[in-house]
């Protein structure tokens, strides 16, 4: 299955979930306030869709703002690596906040957005310039390889339905220390099921049930059609990577991130990395790269 088509299927029933969530939202306006409020948001799909706007919506929709003089000081040398090995980013932010998420992050056509503990690490030299350069180039393959066209529009329409999902789980975190908590939400399905039987029930309501129970599918089709994207995009860009020369750090990251569960994803660009060896041996031509010593890419807490 291709990657648009994996793509589709977490984009679409998000994106029609969050315009159901929308109108719910938006019932006290008049039907005339309704429309123009979908034609607006059309509009600025189409906008996103052909590219303007990108930097200003990046920002909002990755809590990110430019990059600083110092910062990006910093990140000059690991911009002109990527540049040797066509892995440039055609614009990169820095995040707002500051957390355990992955280094770098790609948003819409041409940017990304790294964390602030990159640009402090190689500041400190406890990260070096293959260790950023990887990260910020896995992110650039994984615009490439994925379908990065109409991101942020389909960030757009999905926006209402990601701001309740993301509610609705933390509420469910908050009240996980409540018997069978988390259970009862891996078995929303059966609260959808009966919405929609007492929808069809005399003194129902058929729609009401119907978008309930459409909204509990989506909440377990887009996740899991979002995941098998993610792993169809990971898995080209880290061959990406891996035969640019820069398998040792994203072997580091990838044991990093999922520790024993790695085994396969390790093995996977070790293998790639094997084919940039052979095909040197032979004479071929590859771009340049730094073949390191499995450069260590660790997130500052993880070095206390």
């Amino acid at each position: 299955m291709s990657t648009k088509l994996i793509r589709l299927c977490a984009v679409v029933p998000a994106g029609l979930a969050g315009s159901f969530v929308a109108v719910i939202g938006l019932g006290f306006l008049p039907g005339e306030g309704l429309v123009f409020a979908f034609l607006g948001t059309l509009l600025v799909s189409l906008i996103l869709a052909c590219g303007w706007l990108e930097a200003p919506v990046a920002r909002i929709f990755g809590f990110a703002r430019g990059l600083r003089p110092g910062q990006r000081s910093v990140l000059d040398p690991t911009l002109a690596l990527l540049e040797k090995l066509d892995l440039a980013p055609g614009r990169v932010l820095v995040r707002l906040d500051d957390d355990a998420r992955l280094p770098a992050t790609p948003i819409g056509r041409r940017t990304v957005i790294v964390e602030p503990w990159l640009v402090q690490g190689l500041y400190e030299r406890r990260l070096t310039t293959e260790d950023a350069a990887m990260a910020i180039g896995h992110a650039v393959a994984s615009q490439r390889v994925g379908p990065s066209r109409f991101d942020l529009a389909a960030r757009l329409w999905a926006l209402p339905w990601m701001l309740v999902f993301v509610v609705v789980r933390q509420i469910a975190r908050l009240f996980s220390w409540v018997p069978a908590g988390g259970f009862a939400w891996h078995l929303r399905v059966v609260v959808g099921v009966l919405a929609v039987f007492q929808g069809f029930q005399p003194g129902g309501d058929p729609a009401i049930g119907v978008a309930a129970g459409v909204l509990v599918a989506v909440s377990y089709i887009a996740p899991a059609a979002d995941r098998a994207w993610r792993s169809v995009v990971q898995r080209d860009a880290d061959c990406i990577v891996a035969q640019r020369g820069l398998a040792g750090s994203l072997i580091q990251l990838a044991q990093w991130q999922h520790g024993s569960a790695s085994l396969e994803r390790v093995h996977r660009i070790s293998a790639a990395a094997e084919e940039r060896k052979q095909a040197c041996a032979q004479g071929e031509s590859v771009p340049a790269g730094h073949e390191g010593n499995g450069l260590v890419l660790a997130h500052p807490t993880a070095l206390r």
